[in-house]
């Protein structure tokens, strides 16, 4: 029976070792350590424990992991001519062991047994030395998970390959962003390592000033004690809002009571953009959030969804429709994004390989929210009806519209046909629309500065009156043409 017992060395001290690793170490099978560069090893000599280790693959690979590949290689082949054999890992098996992950899944697909041995890991002589228990809460993060996974503040973090120099000010960078700068950390060099060990409280900012930062460095992060800390805190803390002792308006709202308060808070989004106002920006985008939290904690009290689900739906849905991204980036083409969009949409909602051919598109059309502004819809109705071509090549074609349409409703005005002029005033402004769209402007932007445009030239004719001491009431029409030419000027 072929067997890899796989064990782990302990952190440091070979006090740390069990005695079970020991007694398979000192067993005749042949042992494997994937580096030799470990605390231990002088005892390990002393004992008289003879072993292959995998050091030299480390100069000989250009990245580390197709160094643990290889060694993965050597150890299934070595498996399948050896009876037994031990492979040893620092500190626990289990615990960030890339190795172990990779031969655990190359032992399975060839049929060979292993087992795994328990060791005491750096994060046991860690805690030991932060002196706290891990069931009150505590997260273990690789630096480079980081990036990718920022921590809940609301918890412990022990975050761990803090390698060198290099790494802690991309790390403190990175935590920047999430906690005060000066907020305390404590600093862990080479845990385990009798007479070594370094443990030193510092401010986050100082992370990347320590010269005593290497390979065996990691960083903890308590936890802070404040509420309603995170995205995690602004969801329990509109349930503190709904619940019984809460605010007895947040209770009271529905869905359609707030209809209104997202629809504002995301034109103020946009008001942040046009300003240029990032710090204001900020802000409002935290508004439209707790707009999407408060909708999503009503529909969790209804047994509708919650906040998980709509997560994981964009989630979900952004993958399914950018598989040049997550699936296939070879097959990556920007011109048929867009396509390839609208066609994942549409088997999306269950539609045939025949609505493919002929999707329907006047369905597409009223299936637009009905709540958009009238400049916005119909700017996506056009959108959709240039998809089989039906458009314009160019804004100068489309601007002969506008002059057929200007004429169409001064005939209705003459006709003083109220249906009529409303019907061709309607045309005349979908057909202003078409004319942004080919210009690739957004009508509903576009008419947005031209209204504040609008505002700046009132503000400054009210500037002209007053300098003559007058109200705009008291001008004739005539006059106020020629206060405006000459604000115009201003």
């Amino acid at each position: 029976m072929h067997q890899i017992d796989i064990v782990g060395l302990g952190p440091g001290s070979p006090g740390q070792m069990t005695l079970e690793t020991l007694k398979l170490l000192k067993d005749p099978s042949h042992n494997y350590f994937r580096t030799k560069i470990h605390p231990v090893m002088n005892f390990i000599q002393e004992e008289g424990i003879s072993y292959e280790s995998f050091d030299c693959y480390y100069e000989e690979e250009g990245s580390f992991e197709a160094v643990y590949d290889k060694i993965v290689k050597k150890l299934i082949e070595t498996a399948k001519t050896a009876e037994k054999l031990v492979y040893a890992v620092p500190g626990n098996p289990l615990f960030g062991e890339k190795t172990v992950e990779k031969l655990i899944v190359a032992a399975k697909a060839e049929g060979i047994n292993y087992r795994i041995y328990p060791g005491v890991s750096f994060v046991d002589v860690t805690l030991n030395t932060l002196e706290e228990d891990p069931i009150n809460g505590l997260k273990i993060m690789d630096a480079f998970d980081v990036f990718k996974n920022p921590p809940d503040p609301r918890v412990g973090v022990l975050v761990t390959q803090v390698y060198d120099q290099h790494m802690a000010s991309e790390l403190k960078l990175q935590l920047m962003e999430i906690y005060d700068p000066e907020k305390t950390v404590i600093l862990l060099i080479n845990s385990g390592i009798p007479n070594e060990e370094m443990s030193m409280e510092i401010c986050l900012y100082e992370l990347d000033r320590i010269d005593a930062i290497n390979h065996l460095t990691s960083l903890y992060i308590p936890a802070e004690n404040g509420a309603y800390q995170g995205f995690q805190g602004t969801i329990e803390m509109m349930r503190t809002l709904r619940a019984e002792g809460g605010c007895s308006w947040d209770q009271a709202q529905t869905h359609e009571s707030l209809r209104n308060y997202l629809l504002e808070e995301s034109y103020e989004v946009l008001d942040a953009i046009d300003n240029e106002d990032w710090e204001n920006l900020a802000e409002e985008l935290g508004d439209v959030l707790f707009q999407i939290v408060f909708h999503a904690e009503i529909a969790s009290e209804a047994g509708r969804f919650n906040i998980n689900q709509v997560i994981g739906g964009i989630n979900e849905k952004m993958i399914r429709r950018h598989p040049h991204v997550f699936i296939d980036k070879a097959s990556f083409n920007p011109d048929e994004v867009e396509t390839n969009w609208d066609a994942i949409k549409r088997l999306e909602k269950g539609e045939s390989g025949e609505a493919v051919e002929n999707p329907g598109l006047a369905a597409e059309m009223k299936k637009l929210p009905r709540a958009l502004p009238a400049l916005m819809e119909a700017y996506k109705v056009q959108k959709k009806a240039a998809k089989v071509g039906f458009d314009w090549q160019e804004p100068q074609a489309a601007l002969e519209k506008i002059d057929e349409e200007t004429l169409e409703l001064r005939e209705a005005l003459d006709e003083n046909n109220p249906e009529k002029i409303a019907e061709e005033l309607g045309d005349l402004l979908f057909s202003v629309v078409n004319v942004s769209r080919l210009l690739k402007l957004q009508p509903e932007m576009v008419l947005r500065k031209a209204t504040e445009k609008f505002i700046g030239r009132f503000e400054k004719m009210e500037k002209v009156a007053s300098q003559e001491k007058k109200s705009l009431n008291d001008y004739t029409f005539d006059q106020l043409d020629e206060v405006w030419n000459r604000a115009k000027g201003l």
